[in-house]
């Protein structure tokens, strides 16, 4: 009844996690319902939507963002008009001792800026606001992305640890088998050392597995916000690998911030050049002469000479940025094809692995390592033989959580690259 009772539980988990790695995560064993409460079940979208209300670093862009505005503003703003006074003709000598000859002038002066000076300006800071706000969506699409990965990796660990568990249960159940034939004298004796190894092998690979978890609820956590023991994973999204893999249509963000680069180097070149222009200020005025009493009217015009400053290192430098700012914008272009195109390689690649192990290879080890066990409970195989197979089986959901982890990674990736900004139905 003893060695019966071990084959069937060993048969039943053989055929367990073709369902597992298939099924809603209410039929899926993990720690998630035993150890942490259920207070927050994290989808990708709702943890997206956690980590943009409480990271530091879209407040910190937001507020770069806000800064940007208020240049804007301070740039479409004109020189201010200047008054003046002035006292002539006073505590000199003669019949200039006193104030009786003091003249007293009085006037208003306003710069008139030419060469477009303010438009110019203004643009140039618009432009530097327009690279503020894709810092905005950079910061967030790089939070989305790690987001991503943290809660693939979550979920990844926590299928580990049922995928290790499951392993225990085998390894303890086929120790027992091993350890009555044994007795019974139908097995060697080192056949149990055997046994007893696989065992604490089995219990060691759940504690890595439990410490990996661990650690990845730790990294969700702090990006969420919540707390470890708050965190409860919707893991329905991990297995569906049949999403569509095409990218966003146009300029991602990257992309569209160094363009602001170089839309930014154009306008602060022709504000260079346009301060080349020398500007123009008039004032007007009247005079009192307190040695008569009469008074009169003056007006004048200034213009700097550009002898000495006509700006020619200024627009040397803004030239010269400009030029850098769309090799970048190159540069950038280039980079950002090769992702691309290493994300969609890595996700197909991890879609197909994925599929072949859920289709073929896992049901085709499930049915060897039963059928392994049955003969071993018939003596018609060796215990080695049961051994090799339960591990085949093992390294085959193995390399499925891996896959699937792979798959999830890259389409975060691609997203990120790709996307025009993050989009999320908390």
């Amino acid at each position: 009844m003893r060695l019966h009772h071990a084959v069937a539980l060993a048969i039943s988990i053989a055929g367990a996690p073709a369902a597992w790695a298939q099924t809603t995560p209410a039929a899926t064993p993990t720690l998630t319902s035993t150890l942490f409460p259920k207070q927050a079940l994290l989808t990708p979208d709702t943890a997206i939507a956690l980590a943009l209300e409480h990271a530091p670093r879209g407040a910190a862009a937001r507020a770069r963002l806000d800064a940007a505005g208020g240049a804007v503003d301070q740039a479409n703003t004109s020189p201010n008009p200047e008054i003046g006074f002035e006292l002539e003709n006073f505590s000199g000598s003669g019949p200039y001792r006193d104030f009786r000859a003091s003249e007293r002038t009085y006037s208003l002066s306003q710069t008139i800026e030419l060469g477009g000076k303010r438009g110019r300006r203004t643009d140039a800071a618009r432009a530097a606001r327009d690279g503020a706000a894709a810092d905005l969506t950079l910061a967030r699409l790089d939070l989305a992305r790690d987001v991503r990965l943290a809660l693939s990796e979550a979920v990844a660990a926590s299928r580990q640890v049922a995928l290790a568990q499951d392993g225990l249960r085998l390894a303890v159940a086929v120790q027992d088998t091993i350890k009555a034939r044994v007795e019974a004298g139908r097995e060697a004796p080192i056949q149990a050392s055997r046994a007893d190894i696989t065992r604490r092998q089995a219990q060691l690979a759940l504690d890595q597995a439990n410490r990996r978890l661990t650690i990845a609820r730790q990294a969700l956590a702090g990006l969420t916000g919540l707390s470890p023991a708050a965190l409860a994973l919707d893991e329905g999204w991990f297995t569906r690998i049949d999403t569509d893999d095409a990218a966003a249509s146009g300029d991602g963000a990257d992309l569209r911030r160094r363009q602001a680069d170089v839309a930014r180097g154009r306008a602060e070149l022709s504000v260079e050049q346009a301060k080349a222009i020398p500007d123009v200020t008039l004032s007007a005025g009247f005079r009192q002469f307190r040695e008569d009493g009469e008074n009169a009217f003056l007006v004048g015009v200034s213009v700097p000479i550009p002898i000495f400053d006509s700006n020619r290192g200024g627009i040397a430098k803004a030239r010269a940025e400009l030029v850098a700012a769309e090799a970048d914008l190159a540069a950038e272009r280039i980079d950002l094809d090769r992702r691309a195109h290493a994300a969609r390689a890595n996700l197909a690649a991890a879609r197909d692995t994925a599929r072949t192990l859920q289709d073929s290879i896992i049901p085709t080890a499930e049915q060897a390592f039963g059928l392994a066990n049955e003969g071993y409970a018939q003596g018609k195989f060796a215990y080695l033989e049961v051994l090799e197979a339960q591990r085949t089986l093992v390294d085959a959901r193995t390399d499925l959580i891996n896959a699937l982890q792979g798959f999830h990674d890259a389409r975060a990736e691609l997203d990120r690259l790709t996307a025009p900004d993050i989009e999320v139905s908390p």
